[in-house]
């Protein structure tokens, strides 16, 4: 099962996913406010729920403002990948000039996971996909037993991430995902870091950024 939150003036979409057992993870935790903290915190509560991990696709500030307070509430480190370490905590001391709350990322532990690998929070469990081109180090973590892939901001609906911005790469990005997310099933669900849900088959057949270049 799964929840999402819109959070923040940049409209990020937080995931929580869920099982019967009771077990969660939440996903891009980009609750900026008390009250947005409250509602997903909340919501949690009210479902019974434990959570289990912090999930990270990639390290830009609108995907964890919410990170330190949520690991530090439920005692968890921050799961993410390596690479997205530097930029991570670079942004956490810009924040005031794009509108967050600082927050000193140095501070939080993280739990640094790798590509191509199964990787279980209780019994939630994914694989961790490489989507780099956005950003350094993002993932994507894709969930068998709800049929969806949590993508970040790698794929959108009839688009893709920007890759302009520091460790950005067009190239790479394009190629990530037509290796590792449009081979997933075609009826897989893509959640995205902003905007609606789509699916692989959609996308694989229409995505403009992704077939208008010729490798």
């Amino acid at each position: 099962m799964i929840k999402t939150f819109v959070f923040n003036h940049f409209a990020e979409n937080t995931f929580v996913v869920y099982n019967k057992q009771g077990d969660c993870v939440i996903i891009d935790p980009g609750n900026k406010s008390e009250t947005e903290t409250y509602e997903l915190t909340e919501f949690i509560a009210s479902k019974g729920l434990s959570v289990k991990g912090i999930l990270l696709t990639h390290p830009h500030l609108d995907h964890f403002t919410g990170a330190k307070i949520l690991c530090e509430t439920y005692s968890l480190t921050l799961s993410m990948h390596k690479e997205g370490e530097r930029i991570l905590t670079s942004f956490a001391f810009s924040a005031d000039a794009m509108g967050f709350p600082f927050n000193d990322m140095d501070k939080v532990k993280k739990n640094f996971l790798e590509y191509n690998t199964e990787v279980s929070f209780g019994s939630v469990k994914f694989r961790v996909l490489d989507v780099s081109g956005h950003a350094p180090g993002s993932i994507a973590y894709y969930c068998q037993e709800e049929n969806g892939v949590f993508v970040g901001d790698a794929v959108f609906f009839e688009s893709i991430g920007r890759t302009d911005l520091i460790g950005g790469d067009l190239d790479l990005l394009i190629n990530n995902i037509r290796k590792n997310i449009f081979t997933l099933p075609l009826d897989t669900d893509i959640y995205s870091g902003h905007g609606p849900k789509t699916d692989v088959d959609y996308e694989a057949a229409n995505n403009p950024y992704i077939n208008g270049f010729d490798f």
